[in-house]
């Protein structure tokens, strides 16, 4: 692969492209200007509102958010929307999944939240899965139907209630078996999500869960081929990110370059999607016309510290060739391998990543530790940026459940004293 294309087909494409497209040029500052405002963290007033439905609204633009079991802070589905909606409550997003039945749970390049208007576009990938013997977990397929029947007969279940009773052996159920059946069914779209209690799955079988499954409108709803897929694909990553790669399109996703490279030459012989180089960089992007007529003039300078799993640093690559940062999580690191922290949160201020942050919310005492606080060499600290870290950090304590926040460590050792 050359500079982020896929071969051969993908030269191909540029050239054919630009036969129609005059060749559009733009400053690193106007990409990351395109991505930070489509991901929703470039403008002073919200990009998609406020309360429950602008958590609706963020979904349906982003495409998805991640879930994430790591509750040394607020989950991260949560931290990656209450970075881009005001007064954020997790309450939102429970009942948008288990009341409105506006949002689903599946599979994206992870596990994620989705909306409920795309549930279409996850029929394909069930279908694929479907047909497999094996995708996760090697389950006997009349065991796998047990479960289903099970479910379908007695009701929503967690897998939990597979388990065999203590002080019985054997018995109908052995519970990891029964696990693993049940995910194999989740990712077949045999089984949903109903709600979610903490951190556990509530299943039940999918007529029952998602909207319009059954009866006529089931036999009118066709599964998208996989050309209205790819298209489906191509124009909502360059929705949420503003502009894309190739691989960037690809990610975790069950699609090849050539099946990417020929949607988006259809997209640009349509004038839909249109491929833009930027300043500094190797590999060509594709954005669409719309979204260049609509780059913010002018940046107020906010101030965030996102998840490690947060939409917009979610691709390690494209944010070290954007923003000139190299991110990453050290979660599985041995202790004395880490450089930053456990948890460290990339930490963006206008449209530069400035530094990281490793916090731990201590709720039982109401303390938000921050344990590592590490600037870059090259940010200057002013009057108004220790402002907006003394703020955000008040924020941020409290969207973590904690009244206040502590400073352990942090470079330069300065900031430690100008902060607590």
């Amino acid at each position: 692969m050359v500079g982020g294309w896929p071969g051969k087909c993908g030269r191909l494409l540029f050239v054919r492209l630009f036969v129609r497209h005059q060749m559009i040029q733009i400053s690193n500052l106007t990409a990351r200007k395109l991505a930070l405002h489509q991901q929703g963290l470039l403008s002073a007033k919200p990009k998609f509102g406020r309360g429950k439905k602008a958590v609706l609204t963020a979904i349906e633009h982003l495409g998805y958010v991640q879930i994430d079991a790591i509750s040394v802070i607020q989950r991260a589905h949560h931290h990656t929307l209450w970075s881009r909606v005001p007064a954020y409550q997790p309450k939102y997003l429970h009942h948008l999944l288990s009341k409105d039945r506006a949002i689903f749970e599946y599979w994206s390049h992870a596990a994620a939240f989705l909306p409920m208007k795309d549930y279409l576009y996850a029929l394909p990938v069930m279908k694929k899965l479907s047909t497999r013997a094996k995708h996760w977990y090697e389950v006997n397929p009349e065991f796998k139907t047990k479960v289903f029947e099970t479910i379908k007969h007695q009701g929503p279940m967690y897998a939990r209630d597979f388990e065999t009773p203590d002080g019985h052996t054997g018995g109908m159920w052995s519970w990891k078996p029964a696990k693993q059946a049940l995910h194999e069914l989740f990712m077949e779209g045999r089984i949903a999500v109903k709600s979610r209690d903490s951190f556990h799955r509530l299943y039940d079988i999918s007529e029952r869960v998602i909207p319009d499954l059954t009866g006529k409108a089931a036999a009118q709803k066709q599964i998208p081929s996989i050309e209205e897929y790819l298209v489906h694909r191509c124009q909502q990553a360059v929705q949420a990110h503003g502009l894309v790669t190739i691989p960037e399109i690809r990610y975790q996703r069950y699609i090849t370059s050539s099946q990417v490279t020929s949607t988006l030459e259809t997209l640009g012989l349509q004038n839909l999607i249109t491929p833009v180089k930027v300043d500094g960089s190797n590999r060509t992007y594709f954005t669409s016309e719309e979204i260049l007529d609509n780059v913010p003039s002018r940046v107020i300078k906010q101030l965030h510290f996102l998840s490690p799993f947060d939409n917009a640093v979610i691709q390690r690559k494209r944010v070290l060739d954007l923003f000139d940062f190299d991110y990453q999580t050290e979660i599985y690191y041995p202790v004395n391998k880490r450089k930053y922290g456990y948890f460290s949160l990339p930490i963006l201020y206008g449209t530069d990543f400035i530094g990281r942050m490793d916090p731990k919310a201590h709720r039982d005492r109401g303390e938000l530790e921050i344990r590592n606080l590490a600037l870059r060499s090259q940010v200057t600290i002013s009057d108004q940026l220790v402002y907006q870290l003394r703020t955000r950090l008040k924020e941020f304590a409290d969207f973590n459940g904690c009244h206040t926040y502590r400073i352990t460590r942090s470079r330069p050792e300065v900031l430690k004293s100008l902060l607590n």
